[in-house]
């Protein structure tokens, strides 16, 4: 397996919506939906039986899994099989809806508390005079992320400002790979599970690097010219995705707000 397949396993999804979301009909729209459909049984799923029901050819499997970022079709096989994603219920303790709803209902709570003492108005400022003093702006996440940052994106067309968001596959993109020392480079990523498994690749980018994240591991500062917390206290398992999934869009629009209010023209 490729060295920075663990990169693209975390923006498998996405490459895969994006797929099913361009309208093109393709061999590759064929290889991705019955992909889809079959994704619980992954495992026990050879190139022969794709081949057979997504009237495919070997070869247009094999370029799929290229697309994709992975060397051939069992590296995209054994990543989807490793795939773990809060909506994946095989990984999930089943709860009542009740249960789940007061669950939620607290954390959330907490955790907005928790992100208001990090983030306040100074540090909002800091990142609205970074993100507006760099003319390249590269915003980098994984699948439970790329969705807040893509929203953020267009937030930002409303001030004349143009951002570009990469959630996979990483290692082909073509902004990832130009150099650009004057650029700002933001790696959003709340357990920090991501940043870990894209820090060798991301150390390896030109430009000003700042992450956004809850772990507060030490070998981040070797790759990150500055690391904003979005919590008190460092962790590194976010419980059901909250702040990955309620954090991360709370902290991204406080930061569009700010950044609106001062440079969007009236």
């Amino acid at each position: 397996m490729s060295e920075y397949n663990n990169i693209n396993n975390l923006g498998l999804l996405n490459a895969l919506s994006r797929i099913i979301n361009s309208g093109n009909k393709d061999s590759n729209y064929s290889i991705a939906t019955y992909i889809i459909h079959n994704m619980h049984r992954i495992k026990n799923l050879s190139i022969n039986d794709i081949v057979d029901e997504a009237y495919s050819s070997r070869s247009a499997v094999r370029r799929f899994a290229e697309y994709l970022g992975y060397e051939n079709y069992s590296d995209l096989k054994e990543s989807i099989n490793k795939l773990i994603y809060p909506s994946d219920l095989r990984h999930r303790n089943i709860d009542t809806l009740e249960n789940h709803r007061n669950k939620l209902d607290k954390l959330i709570d907490n955790m907005i508390d928790d992100i208001n003492v990090v983030w306040s108005e100074n540090v909002l400022q800091e990142c609205v005079e970074l993100i507006h003093s760099h003319a390249q702006v590269l915003l980098i996440g994984a699948n439970n992320t790329s969705g807040d940052l893509i929203r953020f994106q267009q937030e930002l067309i409303f001030a004349n400002k143009i951002v570009s968001v990469i959630s996979g596959p990483y290692t082909n993109n073509q902004l990832s790979q130009e150099k650009d020392d004057n650029r700002l480079i933001v790696t959003v990523s709340a357990s920090g599970k991501f940043a870990e498994i894209a820090n060798d690749w991301i150390r390896k980018l030109s430009g000003n690097k700042i992450l956004i994240t809850a772990d507060r591991a030490d070998f981040f500062k070797k790759t990150y010219n500055q690391i904003l917390y979005i919590s008190q206290t460092s962790f590194t398992e976010d419980y059901l995705g909250i702040y990955g999934k309620y954090g991360i869009t709370y902290i991204l629009d406080l930061i569009s707000t700010s950044y609106l209010f001062q440079y969007a023209q009236q």
